[in-house]
C-alpha cells in the first residue's frame, strides 16, 4: 500500500519523516485493467492502491505479530481485526470493540470490553481474548513494527469478564491511547492463533474478512455479519486493486476500473477536477506539513526577531496555491484547522508582511540582511518549496543557498551541515514537540532545549486524551513554538482520496500514515 511506501522513508529517522506528495506533470499515461477487471459488483468498493509496489517495504502481510514496519498494513488489515476504539474523520476516537477506555493516570489504562462482540469465525471477543491478542503482539519480534509505547506495558490484568487493565512500566498511558485504533491493537482469534493460519487467513472481530489474496494482484473482502455494529457498514465487500501512485490512478478512475483512490499525488488535483464525474475529497494527517527546522544555538538565527521575520517573509497562502492546487492549508499552527486542538488565535499570526521582516531583522541587527543555506529533503515537492523560500527570504536580505544531500537525517540532524532544514512532513501528537525541541531527540537540530516548553510538554502526557486541560496545555505549547519561531511552518499538506460519483460519504482517517479511508458509513450505488 502507499502507506508502506511512505512508511520505507520513515525508518530513515526518529523524525518519522514520510514520503510526501509527489509532484510531476499531470500528463496522464496510458493504464491497461488487468485481465480479471469487470465492471463493479452493486455494494463493492473498489480501492486502487500499489498492492505490489508497496512491497519494497516487506510482503503483503494479515498476521500482526509478523508486521515488519509501522503502520505498513494498516489500509487492509484494519477493516478485518477493527480497533478497541475507532477514529473518526475529525480525529477523535469513538468506543469500538471496547465499550469504554479510561486513563485513570499516566501508567495506567482501564479497558471494558464489548459486550456480546465475536470474531468472525465465532469465537468470543472476551477481556481474555483481548489479553493474549495485546501480549501477543508485545512478544512480536519485530518490535520495529509498533510503537514503543506498546512495549511498555509491563502486565495486564483481568477485571472479570469483560475487564481489563494495562499497566505499563513508564507513564505512557496516555500516549499509546490512540494506539488503541491501529496496528498495536489489532487482535486476533486464540482459534485462528492456534491453528497457525493467521498468515493466509486472519481472522478479526473486525467489520469484513479476507474471502482472497492471490497472484491476481487484489485482496478482496466481504462485509463480515457478526460484526457488532454491522448495520453501520454499507459496503458488501471491499477489493484492493493493484494501481501503482501515478497518472495510473486517474486513468483507473476513468476507465472504470476502480471507484476510489487514496494517496493521490496533489499535482494530479487539477485533471480530477476537471470535466468528468469525479469527486475529490482532501483530509489533514497529523504529521502532514512543511516545516523547517532550525539551529538556534549560534549565529542569526539564534536571534528569535531574525526567525520571526523569515516567518513573516514566508507567503503560505500562495505556496498552498502553487504547490497544493489550493488543497492543503497555511500553517499557522501546529495542527490544520480541522483539528480540535487548532488554535484560532493563531491564524494569521504570520500573515505575509515583508516590510515588518525588514523592521525585525534591522531590530535585531542585520538591517541590510545575511547570507545562509537550507538543506531540502531531496523529494520534488520539496525542493519547490525551499525555491520559493529562497526567492521570498532574498526580498528582505537574506540571502540562502540551497545544499543539496543524500543523507538528509544525518546531514542535518547529525552533521549539522546546514543551519536550516525543510521536511515535507513530521511527526503526530506530542512528537510535534519532543520531536524537534526536546534534548536528546535526533530531530532536535543543534540540541535546543526550553525548560519552560519541557514543562509544558510534560504536563501535555500526564493529561488524559479527553481531559479539558489537555487542550488548554496544547494551546499554551503552540503560542510558544510559534510566537518564538522554532521553526518556520510553511503549509499542511492534504491526503487526497478520488472517487467516482457512485462512492457516497467519501472521508478519510487522518491519525494514520498517508491517511486511511473511513468505511463506516460509505456506500457505492
Amino acid at each position: 500500500m502507499r502507506q508502506r511506501t511512505r512508511k520505507a522513508l520513515e525508518r530513515l529517522g526518529a523524525m518519522g519523516i514520510a514520503l510526501a506528495l509527489l509532484c510531476g506533470g499531470a500528463v496522464v499515461g496510458s493504464f491497461a485493467p488487468p485481465a480479471w477487471a469487470a465492471s463493479n459488483t452493486k455494494g463493492v468498493l473498489t480501492v486502487g492502491t500499489d498492492i505490489l509496489s508497496g512491497t519494497t517495504v516487506g510482503p503483503v502481510e494479515f498476521d500482526p505479530a509478523q508486521f515488519t514496519v509501522r503502520e505498513g498494513y494498516t489500509a487492509y488489515d484494519l477493516p478485518i481485526y477493527g480497533g478497541l476504539l475507532r477514529q473518526t474523520p475529525s480525529g477523535a476516537f469513538l468506543p469500538d470493540l471496547a465499550s469504554k477506555v479510561t486513563v485513570p493516570n499516566p501508567s495506567t489504562i482501564d479497558l471494558v470490553i464489548r459486550s456480546g462482540a465475536v470474531f468472525s469465525d465465532g469465537t468470543p471477543f472476551t477481556a481474555a481474548a483481548v489479553k493474549a491478542g495485546l501480549e501477543r503482539n508485545v512478544a512480536t519480534t519485530h518490535q520495529g513494527a509498533f510503537t514503543p509505547y506498546l512495549f511498555a506495558i509491563s502486565s495486564i490484568d483481568q477485571t472479570g469478564t469483560n475487564g481489563l487493565t494495562l499497566n505499563f512500566s513508564q507513564p505512557v498511558a496516555n500516549l499509546f491511547y490512540p494506539y488503541l485504533s491501529d496496528e498495536e491493537s489489532f487482535i486476533v482469534s486464540p482459534t485462528a492463533a492456534a491453528a497457525g493460519t493467521l498468515g493466509t487467513h486472519p481472522v478479526g472481530a473486525g467489520p469484513f474478512m479476507l474471502k482472497s489474496y492471490g497472484s491476481d494482484q487484489q485482496i478482496v473482502l466481504v462485509k463480515n455479519p457478526r460484526y457488532w455494529n454491522a448495520k453501520s457498514i454499507h459496503l458488501s465487500g471491499i477489493t484492493f486493486v493493484e494501481v501503482p501512485s501515478g497518472p495510473q490512478q486517474v486513468n483507473a478512475l476513468k476507465t472504470g476500473l476502480v471507484n476510489i483512490e487514496e494517496g493521490v499525488p496533489a499535482n494530479y488535483i487539477p485533471t480530477l477536477k476537471g470535466p468528468g464525474s469525479l469527486q475529490v475529497k482532501s483530509s489533514f494527517v497529523d504529521g502532514g506539513y512543511y516545516f523547517a527546522p532550525i539551529c538556534k544555538s549560534s549565529g542569526p538565527l539564534a536571534k528569535v526577531q531574525v526567525r520571526q521575520a523569515l516567518s513573516y517573509a514566508v507567503n503560505r497562502p500562495a505556496i498552498n496555491n502553487a504547490i497544493l492546487y489550493g488543497e492543503g492549508q497555511p500553517a499557522w499552527s501546529l495542527f490544520p484547522t480541522t483539528n480540535a486542538l487548532y488554535d484560532k488565535s493563531l491564524t494569521g499570526y504570520y500573515a505575509y508582511d515583508p516590510a515588518k521582516a525588514k523592521r525585525l531583522l534591522a531590530q535585531a541587527g542585520y538591517p541590510h540582511g545575511f547570507s545562509t543555506t537550507i538543506m531540502p529533503l531531496p523529494m520534488p515537492s520539496n525542493t519547490q518549496v525551499a525555491t520559493i523560500l529562497q526567492a521570498e527570504w532574498k526580498k528582505i536580505g537574506v540571502n540562502v543557498q540551497i545544499v543539496s544531500t543524500s543523507d538528509y537525517v544525518n546531514d542535518l540532524y547529525v552533521r549539522n551541515k546546514s543551519p536550516i532544514g525543510l521536511n515535507p512532513s513530521g511527526t503526530g501528537g506530542l512528537g510535534k514537540v519532543a520531536g524537534p525541541y526536546t534534548t536528546g531527540s535526533i530531530g532536535d537540530l543543534c540540541n535546543y532545549s526550553s525548560p519552560a516548553l519541557t514543562q509544558l510538554a510534560n504536563q501535555a502526557s500526564a493529561l488524559p486524551p479527553n481531559s479539558p486541560q489537555l487542550r488548554s496545555v496544547w494551546f499554551q505549547i503552540q503560542q510558544f513554538v510559534i510566537k518564538n519561531a522554532l521553526s518556520i511552518y510553511v503549509a499542511f499538506s492534504p491526503t487526497v482520496a478520488a472517487a467516482t460519483k457512485a462512492v457516497h460519504n467519501v472521508s478519510i482517517l487522518p491519525g494514520y500514515i498517508g491517511g486511511v479511508l473511513n468505511y463506516s458509513g460509505m456506500s457505492v450505488s
